[in-house]
């Protein structure tokens, strides 16, 4: 995990290193003095001609034109910005013998920092490190248009100093016929200075990556633009759906209150374990003590555990939990197994790190009574929510898994019954042939496949499961990564579902559980440059924004969940600090997925903490 986290922060270092690039290459200089046109002596019998700034798409090649007409040598201070957007014009000067030194990086005052980005440049493009350096003067020429005032102003010491982009070219005629009998040379030769000598590999290859900055950086503000505006229509869709449809959720709840209140059946609960050790005798307990008016039994598969999770559920002599023993053989072979023993067709598949409430079972097979409703979702609870990263991930549940519940099954296509609680009918898990080991999301799967074959899948909040959820970053990752992989998987294998799975569900994952983390990070590099790289302050106000939507659509999913609000208050540094996580997490699983690298199921280590933080 740690090369993900090195790779990702590599590439957002290089990114807003490129944005930064391109803001200080595009950026108007602020004006200072500079310095006045130094006269230096030069040998008798020579004249020197040099020229600052450049180069000019429109000046400069004339005065290449001009040069070589009339065979005279030059020596060209170039803008290590204008390098980067016209190297032709620098490979024509040195391929007609032109000394080429380094000026400015921008047009404007120079500093050590400006010129080692135009030496960089410079190597990038001829590639040459020159020993020729000098800030860009004030001359003549800047003033004076008319090449006789500007070569008498100049001409001191016959060394002529100009600005490509003055009358250039007809001073150079100028000097030309005042010093027929001279010989026009470099100023390097001419005051005995350092001239240029090949240029390393790595000032190459920084120049290269400047330049490419440079010249594409204005093409990644506008993608980060338009990503950013794709992730803001988007979270506010959401926003709006969460806001609308999870009313009518519970509204529809309300109109089939009257169906469900009567059904009761005989309940088989299925608890798949493997090393459970931590949290398997307070699960099978809290089921038995389950206030449900038919028959509970338990019925625990211990998959080929090594830390007597079987021993301690037998040690127990509990009436109605029967322990099922196999070697290893994964999640989806454990639970066919548990269904295969039990012996009633109301189903409840719960982990068996899950804690029940007293009436969790009977809320949970209550719309089991309803026609044609399948399989039933329960609301999984965070139990370990002590400390921030606990707070964090009871509002990723509350605000994220849940919420989304509530708007899918106003959907009318909820595509996952958590793995923690959910009700089955057997006839619609026989139909679908079981749980099926093809995917890392066993639970997502067989929910779609069920709604697939015709069945309604509801979502019943007050049927409550208080879940133990990973303490550490690696053990978050690590499950993340497998619900993110294998819902990818679920929906890659259910594409061809029609209906409203098809039209609704699939495109609900799709949008808000795939683009949306996929394109986020995009906003937040995007207001980070926007604040402090281009000095655009407003950034900040949008994203305080988009914060502020978010947090109150939280406190409204904590509210629709019966949970106190003094969590929110952390919700703030979670958008910081843990979504990045999220972003990791979906970023790793579409590129694996697409390159169809297999991926084993990958366990996390339990604590105990369900337990506990249960009673207190």
């Amino acid at each position: 995990m740690r090369s993900h986290w090195v790779s990702l922060l590599v590439g957002l270092a290089l990114l807003l290193g490129a944005l930064s690039f391109h803001a200080h290459a595009t950026a108007v200089p602020a004006a200072s003095p500079r310095p006045s046109a130094v006269a230096e002596p030069v040998p008798a019998g020579t004249v020197v001609l040099v020229f600052h700034g450049g180069p000019d798409p429109r000046y400069t090649p004339r005065l290449l034109d001009k040069l070589a007409a009339r065979k005279v040598r030059a020596t060209f201070f170039v803008v290590g910005s204008a390098v980067n957007r016209h190297p032709d014009l620098v490979r024509r000067m040195v391929a007609e013998g032109h000394e080429v030194g380094v000026g400015a990086f921008r047009a404007g005052p120079d500093s050590s920092l400006d010129g080692a980005f135009s030496r960089a440049a410079l190597a990038a493009v001829v590639p040459v490190h020159s020993g020729l350096s000098e800030p860009d003067p004030d001359t003549a020429d800047a003033k004076v248009r008319d090449p006789e005032a500007i070569l008498a102003a100049t001409d001191v010491g016959r060394v002529v100093r100009l600005h490509v982009t003055s009358s250039a070219p007809g001073v150079v005629d100028l000097v030309a016929d005042r010093y027929p009998a001279h010989r026009f040379v470099g100023l390097g030769e001419a005051t005995g200075r350092a001239g240029s000598v090949e240029a390393g590999f790595g000032q190459r290859v920084t120049g290269h990556a400047l330049g490419f900055a440079q010249r594409h950086g204005g093409t990644m503000v506008l993608v980060l633009g338009v990503l950013s505006a794709i992730v803001a229509l988007l979270a506010l869709l959401r926003t709006i759906m969460q806001l609308g449809l999870a009313h009518t959720s519970r509204r529809l709840r309300r109109l089939d209150a009257v169906v469900e209140v009567d059904h009761a059946p005989p309940v088989s609960v299925v608890v798949p374990a493997y090393n459970e050790s931590a949290n398997i005798v307070a699960a099978v307990t809290s089921i038995v003590a389950s206030r449900h008016p038919a028959e509970v039994e338990v019925v625990v598969v211990d998959d080929g555990s090594t830390d007597g999770t079987a021993d301690l559920v037998e040690g127990l002599g509990l009436t109605g939990v029967r322990v099922v023993r196999q070697a290893n053989a994964g999640k989806p072979a454990a639970l066919n197994a548990g269904i295969a023993a039990a012996r009633h067709d109301a189903l409840v598949l719960v982990d068996g790190d899950t804690v029940f409430e007293p009436d969790t079972v009977s809320k949970v097979v209550r719309p089991l009574g309803l026609d044609g409703v399948g399989a039933v979702s329960g609301n999984v609870k965070v139990a370990n929510r002590r400390g921030v990263f606990g707070r964090w991930q009871h509002l990723e549940y509350c605000a994220g898994s849940n919420l989304d519940r509530q708007i899918l099954n106003a959907l009318g296509c909820l595509p996952t019954i958590p793995g923690a609680i959910g009700a089955f009918r057997r006839a619609a898990l026989d139909e679908v042939g079981g749980i099926s080991a093809e995917t890392l999301a066993e639970d997502t799967d067989a929910t779609m496949a069920i709604t697939r074959a015709g069945w309604r899948v509801v979502y019943e909040p007050g049927a409550r499961a208080w879940t133990e959820v990973p303490t550490g970053v690696r053990g978050l990752y690590r499950q993340r990564y497998r619900w993110s992989y294998g819902t990818l998987q679920s929906m890659w294998k259910h594409r061809a579902a029609r209906g409203r799975m098809g039209r609704l569900g699939l495109a609900y994952l799709l949008l808000f559980h795939v683009v949306l983390p996929l394109l986020a990070p995009a906003l937040d590099v995007y207001v980070v440059y926007g604040a402090f790289i281009a000095d655009a302050p407003w950034a900040l106000v949008v994203w305080a924004l988009f914060l502020a939507m978010q947090t109150v659509s939280a406190g409204y999913a904590l509210r629709l969940d019966g949970e106190s609000l003094r969590p929110l208050w952390t919700f703030p540094l979670q958008q910081l600090a843990y979504r990045q996580l999220t972003y990791l997490v979906v970023v790793k699983s579409l590129v694996t997925a697409l390159h169809g690298t297999p991926v084993r199921w990958q366990s996390v280590g339990r604590t105990g903490l369900a337990e506990v933080a249960t009673r207190s």
